[in-house]
């Protein structure tokens, strides 16, 4: 049987300090206890920059212009129940402080102790490559 396509963004919110900003999957979700950048679903006739927009606004409140979002890489990975198709943004300014309307815990961590926390497998290649990233 085939696996489901589905279509995320995700955003790299880069804060003063050089901090990213991650959440922790509930456990009432698949793939629970897996640390996440914050993003979402992208809708039918929705761009990915425009989900990163609403899906910021959703979870978190905070405000992001388009201007301010930056694509940096995308990656495929399959899932046991789906196969992910990932747009990978950074972000370095919003409006707003962040606080997680799903009750997801949430933190700020420096880009190189990102790899010390158990992401979602899609989006290893992305804590790879801000690492890479923050070494230029």
């Amino acid at each position: 049987m085939k696996k489901k396509n589905i279509y995320v963004s995700t955003v790299a919110l880069i804060d003063w300090q050089g901090k990213v900003l991650i959440s922790l999957r509930p456990e009432d979700k698949i793939l629970p206890n897996h640390w996440e950048f914050p993003g979402g679903k992208i809708k039918i006739n929705e761009s990915p920059d425009h989900a990163i927009i609403r899906e910021i606004k959703e979870e978190l409140t905070l405000d992001i212009n388009k201007k301010s979002l930056k694509p940096l890489s995308f990656n495929t990975h399959t899932y046991e129940e789906f196969h992910a198709v990932i747009f990978f943004y950074i972000c370095r300014s919003w409006n707003g402080t962040p606080l997680s309307k799903n009750k997801q815990k949430i933190l700020w961590v420096e880009i190189d102790k990102l790899k010390n926390y158990n992401f979602l497998p899609g989006s290893i290649k992305f804590v790879l490559e801000l690492n890479k990233l923050k070494k230029k």
